[in-house]
């Protein structure tokens, strides 16, 4: 055989050669990248989106992935430690309002002995009590207002206490027949 007939022909199967290659290479890569958009990169995007929206305050978005690979198990944790933390923060509120509650209650409570203490006050100031029996049965209610009051500051400095979690605590062993 001549070789000057072979050479043009070798040239032209190893260009055909280099284009499937380069063809089958860059076919293979598209594959590829779709793939790992659609297994590593679409998940993360919503990740992405879900803490977007819990750092703008929204703890209702829910995202939900596939627990047999590695990022859906990191979608399924992170739904949990969402939930877990809209839950957190409801009890938190609800503690807020229990308090602000609390606050409420203790201030009217400790209106009511001061109310009574100042129009006792008066009533010995203006001469409303003008006998000694008077005088008497006016600075004895006054007293038993006033520790009254400081009864109620007392359970309320308790209460700062348990809140603080600050109280020491005794414990004891007891028979729990005899109890």
């Amino acid at each position: 055989t001549n070789v000057n007939t072979l050479v043009p022909q070798i040239k032209a199967s190893a260009i055909q050669l280099v284009c499937s290659l380069i063809f089958v290479v860059i076919l293979t890569a598209g594959v590829l990248i779709i793939w790992i958009y659609r297994s590593i990169l679409r998940p993360l995007n919503t990740l992405h989106a879900a803490t977007d929206a819990m750092k703008e305050g929204n703890l209702d978005y829910s995202i939900e992935g596939d627990p047999e690979d590695e990022i859906g198990q990191l979608c399924v944790d992170f739904e949990e430690m969402r939930i877990r933390l809209k839950e957190l923060i409801e009890v938190r509120l609800k503690y807020e309002e229990d308090t602000k509650e609390l606050i409420s209650n203790i201030s009217h409570d400790l209106k009511t002995p001061l109310t009574a203490i100042k129009g006792y006050a008066e009533g010995l100031i203006d001469g409303v009590a003008d006998t000694a029996q008077k005088q008497e049965k006016y600075l004895k209610t006054i007293m038993t207002k006033a520790n009254d009051m400081s009864i109620l500051v007392d359970e309320l400095s308790f209460y700062a206490r348990i809140d603080c979690n600050n109280i020491p605590y005794s414990f004891k062993e007891i028979n729990l027949s005899e109890y």
